[in-house]
């Protein structure tokens, strides 16, 4: 135990030949900026947006341009792609819940909404610019306030619930010597997935999400760092107006954008206040870790290893693999009650890939094969469907798996079709990611600034 201290589609471009071939001073207004008041030397941000037909890959780059003024040229392309995206979204928060839950909700957000660092406070006012809601919160009103897209980025820390897993190789028991990732989001059904990746000058992340995002459910930064948030059982309501909480997803993107190694993550994510337990796989190039964050009393917020020791019953066989389920099995943390169907199949699926059946040998893990476990559903059954099962690790609300090699960046996504019933064969996009450089050494770190 540890305490701290592919199948590959070419995108289809939808972005307009003539977009670009645009002038310098074309670009000047699209970043906000008139070529007069343009700073000498002063390079303004862009902003590349490809729709392939199942998800937006967006592209930022920083250079001299600000959070607020990247988002808001964000937004500006976007909406020129989908016009109808700002109603898309009221839609969603319209239908999602009735109108008392929803002011309540807004309301429990404004005591998170001081402990956003204030860039991303920033990204959101940017958005807000080019949104037509202002500030009036209105269900159902086809726009976007400015709450309202605090609220798309809160509301995992306001109403908390879903499944997800991950599952992860390295050392001998990869293929590669190196790590390996599956992870699988179990949510609502949606249909404005993205892989956004952001160049901020020295550092760069990628997350995979919504269009939305300024959060980070998923993501990697390019230390190859990797981050992604799983429930950890139940949790009691949290008392906004007692304690000055914060945002897990917001902490995830920050953590990423200002730390270097898995370690420096970890233990800015176990120092904060939030309103859920829960827990966050932890990988980089050489290994994974859960961080535990058990918020119930009682419970304690450490790392768990693949080494670690684990509650009574809980079983795990390899020194080179972890994985997770939406349980604490830390010895200090595991409260019993049986384990999670998802863990067994989980564990069974990579005992068949590492072992020889003939010699009794260990064997390695491929990507394909990590694949095979990430998408591993019981089809005993001639109508069986992903869910059809309970312990499918592929399920009927498997929205989206990400597979990532943190050492070389590849990344391939699988994002689910949103009909009524579950893609039976998962078919993964593989997602060119370029970063400036690789960050190797920790940075000093910079403290989080608060308006």
């Amino acid at each position: 135990m540890e305490i701290i201290q592919h199948s590959q589609q070419r995108p289809i471009f939808l972005v307009r030949a003539f977009l670009l071939i645009v002038t310098a001073a074309a670009i000047l207004c699209a970043t906000g900026f008139s070529a007069q008041a343009q700073p000498k030397g002063r390079i303004p941000g862009t902003v590349r947006i490809n729709w392939n037909g199942t998800f937006t890959q967006v592209i930022m780059e920083f250079n001299d341009s600000t959070h607020e003024e990247m988002w808001a040229l964000y937004i500006e392309k976007l909406l020129a792609l989908f016009p109808t995206l700002e109603a898309h979204y009221d839609g969603w928060l319209a239908t999602s819940m009735d109108r008392v839950t929803y002011h309540n909700r807004l309301e429990k957000l404004q005591n998170l909404k001081p402990q956003v660092p204030k860039e991303y406070q920033d990204e959101i006012k940017g958005m807000a610019s080019k949104f037509s809601g202002g500030t009036n919160n209105i269900q159902g009103d086809g726009k976007l306030s400015i709450d309202e897209l605090y609220y798309l980025n809160l509301y995992i820390d306001i109403m908390m619930t879903g499944a997800c897993s991950a599952i992860s190789v390295f050392g001998p028991a990869s293929v590669t010597g190196k790590n390996m990732i599956a992870r699988l989001v179990d949510w609502y059904p949606r249909t404005d997935n993205a892989v956004i990746t952001i160049k901020n000058r020295d550092k760069s992340i990628v997350i995979i999400g919504r269009l939305l995002s300024i959060m980070a459910g998923t993501a990697f930064n390019d230390n190859g760092v990797f981050a992604a948030i799983l429930a950890g059982g139940s949790s009691p309501p949290a008392d906004f107006e007692s304690k000055a909480y914060h945002s897990v997803t917001i902490d995830i993107r920050y953590a990423l954008e200002n730390y270097s190694t898995l370690k420096e993550v970890a233990q800015y994510l176990s120092e904060k206040e939030y309103t859920f337990s829960h827990q966050i796989f932890l990988a980089d190039s050489m290994t994974s870790k859960v961080l535990e964050n058990n918020l119930i009393d009682g419970g304690i917020r450490w790392l768990r290893g693949a080494d670690s020791q684990l509650g009574k019953g809980v079983e795990w066989e390899s020194d080179n693999a972890l994985a997770a389920v939406n349980t604490f099995f830390l010895k200090e943390n595991y409260r019993g009650g049986g384990v999670d169907p998802r863990w067994t199949n989980l564990r069974r699926q990579l005992v068949t890939k590492l072992r020889n059946s003939e010699k009794g040998e260990v064997d390695k893990v491929t990507l394909n094969e990590l694949e095979e476990i990430a998408t591993y559903y019981d089809k005993s059954q001639h109508d069986a469907y992903p869910g059809s099962t309970i312990g499918d690790i592929y399920n009927s609300s498997t929205q989206h798996i990400v597979l990532l090699e943190p050492d070389t960046f590849h990344l391939e996504v699988f994002f689910r079709n949103n009909s009524a019933s579950p893609d039976k064969k998962a078919t993964f996009i593989t997602v060119p990611i370029s970063f400036q450089g690789l960050h190797k050494a920790s940075k000093k770190i910079r403290p989080a600034t608060v308006p």
